[in-house]
């Protein structure tokens, strides 16, 4: 659905948009925190700012300022006087948030009251019964499991919506299948735009007007339905660069610094070797698949291309941004190489949109990587590799 591509696509941008930027401008306070590593725990005592990034982030107590915090499994439970943003895998947000509370994931869990507003965007998204959300929320998904309380103009968009909770102003609901329990109460108007006809149990509680519309009515899907494929895939694939590349920075510093140096020091060998790792492995499936003993082989290869074309994407990002960002090559703490990675995957995007020459740079820059990479990986299997720490 094009609405709801938009939507989570933006959503995550943002995030890293404002992380970068606010961490960059932040000062260093000593009662800041800044914390990346595998497994990271806070318990928040008099802190003003958090900025937080690994594999497992937990995050307790109270903060007097705001949160930024990114991770594969992320559980924020704190009483928060500023803005929340977060992003991962999996996404758990309990306690209070007073600002702005932006969480983008796969799968997000929200158990909290949010003061001024709350964007949401991810693969599913459960809303607890003691979830209390303020006017001009909204939430994208494929799968939205609606059981709080809202103020007015509550909006959703999703492939699948069950609704089960309280509204106190109108609800807007776009999405294939719309289901309204005995339980849900509306008090303003609510407004569905579906492709199938809405479920709605005689004993929910619509006080204001009901309109039931087509999806493709919606002026949402009619103004975005031009372009946000473009956006869909430069989102997508920036999101999937940060992601592996904090892994890689988290668990791999060795590789991502001399693959960085690799592409630093030999830009020309780099992009050769891309090349060859590119076209072979399309050759490579296709002499695998003539026989059926090979045919398990090569579809095994043919499943490892995008992720070799993401790595190769990730690793241009954190050269190009290191080249930009660190002209002298002083070696960088990891929080320095996140922040890195971020400028890195905006830096990724922008040049994306770039009229004729957008898509050529993307491709160099996949192929510089992907290069990069193979050298890098070539010379740890050989044992000639530097460790680099």
């Amino acid at each position: 659905m094009h609405s709801t591509k938009l939507v989570f696509f933006v959503s995550i941008s943002l995030i890293l948009l404002n992380g970068l930027f606010i961490s960059v401008l932040a000062s260093d306070s000593e009662q800041d925190i800044k914390s990346a590593r595998a497994n990271v725990s806070i318990i928040a005592e008099e802190v003003n700012n958090i900025y937080a990034a690994g594999a497992r982030v937990s995050i307790e107590g109270k903060v007097k300022e705001n949160i930024w915090v990114a991770g594969a499994l992320v559980d924020v439970d704190t009483e928060i006087d500023g803005d929340l943003y977060a992003a991962g895998s999996k996404v758990s947000v309990k306690g209070i948030v007073t600002g702005k509370a932006r969480v983008a994931g796969a799968d997000l869990n929200i158990d909290a009251e949010i003061i001024e507003v709350l964007n949401a965007a991810a693969a599913s998204i459960e809303v607890s019964d003691n979830t209390k959300l303020p006017s001009n929320s909204s939430l994208a998904a494929a799968l939205i499991e609606f059981d709080g309380t809202a103020e007015d103009n509550l909006s959703l968009y999703a492939d699948e919506v069950v609704f089960t909770g309280q509204a106190s102003g109108s609800v807007t609901i776009e999405a294939r299948n719309v289901n309204l329990d005995e339980t849900a109460r509306i008090e303003g108007d609510l407004t569905i735009r579906s492709s199938e006809k809405a479920v709605i149990s005689p004993n929910a509680t619509i006080v204001g007007k009901l309109t039931q519309t087509s999806l493709e009515d919606s002026e949402f899907f009619k103004a975005h339905e031009d372009n946000s494929d473009d956006l869909g895939f430069f989102f997508l694939l920036a999101t999937s660069v940060f992601l592996l590349g904090l892994i890689l920075v988290i668990f791999a510093r060795g590789f991502v610094e001399q693959g960085i140096t690799m592409l630093r020091t030999q830009p020309g060998k780099s992009i050769l070797w891309g090349l060859v790792v590119f076209f072979s492995i399309p050759i490579f499936v296709l002499i695998t698949m003539v026989t059926i003993v090979g045919i398990p082989i090569g579809v095994a290869a043919l499943l490892l291309l995008p992720f070799l074309l993401i790595l190769g994407f990730t690793m241009a990002t954190l050269g190009v941004s290191d080249w930009i960002l660190n002209r002298k090559s002083e070696s960088k703490q990891t929080s320095q190489r996140l922040l890195f990675l971020a400028a890195g995957v905006i830096i990724l995007v922008i040049v994306g949109f770039l009229p004729f020459l957008g898509g050529l740079l993307i491709l160099l820059a996949m192929l510089l990587g992907l290069g990069a990479a193979a050298l890098t990986l070539g010379s740890h299997l050989s044992g000639t590799s530097t460790e680099v720490v």
